[in-house]
């Protein structure tokens, strides 16, 4: 396989395990990149062939019809090809180009095209799901993707699409998986890389049967497979993308963050891949029958999520005057720097010391103008063990030298249990008055545990409770020096709060009250103070995506209604800042909105909402959530990272009441 032309600045590279995934897990993300003429590499590295009967589930006739494993194989491709031709050119007839590639010397794949939009390219490895659990012929080898992922297999066989341009099977082994991807990713050079979730959390759980994961073995092995690739393109050199990791089956388990309008979006494309969508389709292998036209009643399909959500907090104003902006590209922690305070372009990135992170930070600034650093750090070991600790870096805030990464552990390491310790959530984290770094991550039992320093040093995880957490903490330090801690789970919004300064926190449950049952938040809480004991909410709505806001009221309780504050959806949390003036009182709000693009409104800080605020947008594909943050002269920034890799900010032009921002400028 020749190198590729030079890619567009916005190149998306996906590893999935079957013919479908992105079009359920990552959809309507990728629709929205495709439409806007961007280069693509989809990847899939099992065959998809499950029992070879290309009949709808729900038909009672079924297990009457025969096992056509290259036939359902070939139908599933095809079906994917109609998608992806109607998600660019909007034309599911639209001609492709077939051919076979060799990757690595004796693995070869095969590559599909668009005749017209040769930058959409999809890659097919085929290995086969073997699994005679699942009704399979028994002269088939029990080996799923995982066993050759942990090394329980030596190698897999591959199987031909029957009409594949490949001449004959293989058999690949661990090694032949991550170097085609490898090679795959030095050929991409992606901004962004997108898989499935390499640690889902747990369905069940049981002391003699262990855990039962709430997702696909293949999914998992998958992203296993995706980030060993990574890993070594980045250690030869590659270019550091952005990476997501979409939640699979576990979405079902959570309220769901698509708005009507993109579940019907991703559904007429699922349908285009089921043959579902009314097409009068003469081709022998039309697409995914088993599905039919029940593809809506998955659950899983009714989210678009992230294992790793991004935070708002991820920008603030060092001790010098300088904004900084902190993501982790690849799997480093990198910064972007105002040039001067309050006035020049972004610098960056910088990529900071150490590696093996997950795409996910806290950032907590201290009172000396430095920064905490609080991240994942997934380390692979031997027969798929992988070890996943919570680790820190402190970033001196006028020099900007970094102390190393330093392990905080695992709030489930007590157990021994490196399966346990592998569901982690994602770290929020907040400084005392005292300077002392206080850190909350979900458990594996679904709950909350936090560890934080004291004038002795840092002290042992603690247990805070909770039950069915989302992986959504946000931290506030209130002016009085106490910490509060606000989560959402599965049915509404939840606060651990101190009534003491350095003294242990309390559990509210009562968010909720007076709201109607409705009010399941499908995002984090971004608690934004507008008096001097008054907290107000910004959440997504379950099901709509849209921005509302919960108050509280100057007793502490909280108010029965909720503001409407958009009128479209969405995903990922809400970014929200007080700015407060000599003559304005304002909340500065910024969003994912449902075209994937920036979108930033302006609101009186503790006024009854009589409209919903203008949001002005920016024509970006930006991915995660925005952060925003004022300058050394009071005005409000906000940034997003752009799918092409780079910040991308916008600055109040004016400090006044108008609150006008100017062009949206690029790193």
């Amino acid at each position: 396989m020749t190198q590729s032309a030079e890619a567009t600045s916005t190149s998306l590279f996906q590893v999935f395990a079957h013919a479908d995934d992105d079009l359920y897990f990552a959809n309507p993300d990728l629709y929205r990149l495709l439409a806007a003429g961007h280069r693509v590499t989809s990847v899939y590295l099992t065959a998809g062939e499950a029992d070879g009967r290309n009949v709808d589930t729900r038909d009672p006739l079924r297990q009457q019809a025969p096992a056509d494993y290259a036939g359902y194989m070939e139908a599933r491709q095809n079906g994917l090809r109609a998608a992806y031709a109607t998600m660019v050119l909007g034309d599911r007839e639209a001609a492709w180009v077939r051919e076979p590639v060799e990757l690595l010397p004796g693995v070869a794949a095969e590559r599909f095209f668009l005749s017209d939009a040769p930058h959409v390219q999809l890659f097919f490895l085929g290995l086969r799901m073997a699994d005679p659990a699942h009704g399979f012929p028994a002269d088939r080898p029990a080996v799923r993707l995982t066993g050759l992922w942990d090394g329980r297999a030596a190698r897999q066989p591959t199987l031909l699409a029957a009409e594949s341009a490949l001449h004959q099977a293989q058999a690949f082994g661990r090694e032949d998986v991550v170097g085609a991807l490898t090679q795959l990713l030095s050929y991409a050079q992606p901004t962004l890389l997108w898989t499935m979730d390499p640690d889902p959390l747990h369905e069940a759980y049981d002391e003699t049967r262990g855990i039962t994961s709430s997702d696909h073995a293949d999914h998992t092995a998958t992203a296993q497979f995706a980030r060993e690739a990574l890993r070594r393109h980045l250690r030869g050199g590659g270019r550091p993308p952005l990476i997501e990791h979409f939640a699979g089956y576990g979405n079902k388990h959570w309220p769901s963050n698509l708005s009507e309008r993109s579940h019907a979006l991703k559904k007429s494309l699922v349908d285009v891949y089921a043959g579902a969508d009314g097409h009068a389709c003469a081709h022998r292998y039309c697409g995914d029958l088993q599905l039919g036209d029940g593809s809506d009643i998955r659950r899983y399909g009714w989210s678009t999520r992230s294992r790793y959500p991004q935070g708002t907090q991820w920008l603030h104003r060092q001790q010098d005057g300088r904004l900084a902006a902190y993501a982790v590209l690849g799997d480093q922690a990198a910064v972007w720097t105002e040039t001067e305070p309050g006035a020049g372009r972004f610098e960056g990135p910088l990529l900071l010391p150490g590696g093996d992170l997950v795409p996910c930070l806290a950032v907590a600034p201290d009172r000396t103008g430095g920064v905490h650093l609080v991240g994942l750090r997934r380390v692979p070991g031997p027969e798929g063990r992988v070890d996943v600790e919570v680790v820190r870096m402190w970033r001196q805030g006028r020099t900007g030298s970094v102390l190393p990464w330093e392990s905080m552990g695992n709030p489930d390491q007590a157990t021994r249990d490196w399966r346990r310790c592998r569901e982690v959530g994602v770290p929020t984290a907040v400084v005392d008055p005292a300077g002392h770094l206080h850190v909350f991550v979900r458990n594996f039992s679904v709950g909350v545990s936090m560890r934080r320093e004291t004038a002795e040093g840092l002290g042992a995880w603690e247990v805070l409770g909770g039950r069915g957490m989302q992986d959504s903490l946000t931290t506030v330090a209130r002016t009085t020096g106490r910490i509060d801690m606000y989560a959402t789970n599965r049915t509404g919004g939840v606060r651990w709060r101190q009534e003491a300064v350095y003294g242990p926190f309390k559990l509210e449950d009562q968010l909720v009250t007076g709201v109607p049952e409705s009010w399941r938040p499908a995002s984090g809480l971004t608690p934004v103070q507008v008096g001097r004991s008054r907290v107000a909410l910004f959440y997504r709505e379950e099901d709509t995506g849209a921005v509302m806001r919960h108050r509280q009221r100057p007793n502490g309780t909280w108010e029965q209604r909720v503001d409407r504050l958009s009128d479209d959806g969405g995903t990922g949390a809400v970014a929200a800042a007080r700015l407060l003036g000599p003559d304005h009182d304002l909340v500065v709000l910024a969003r994912r909105d449902e075209r994937s693009r920036p979108a930033v409104a302006v609101l009186p800080a503790d006024d009854r909402i009589t409209e919903r605020p203008e949001w002005a947008r920016h024509e970006i594909q930006m991915t995660g959530a925005p952060s925003i943050a004022a300058d050394v002269q009071g005005r409000a920034v906000v940034t997003v990272l752009g799918a092409d890799g780079r910040l991308h900010w916008a600055r109040q032009e004016e400090q006044r009441p108008g609150v006008r921002f100017g062009p949206w400028q690029a790193g």
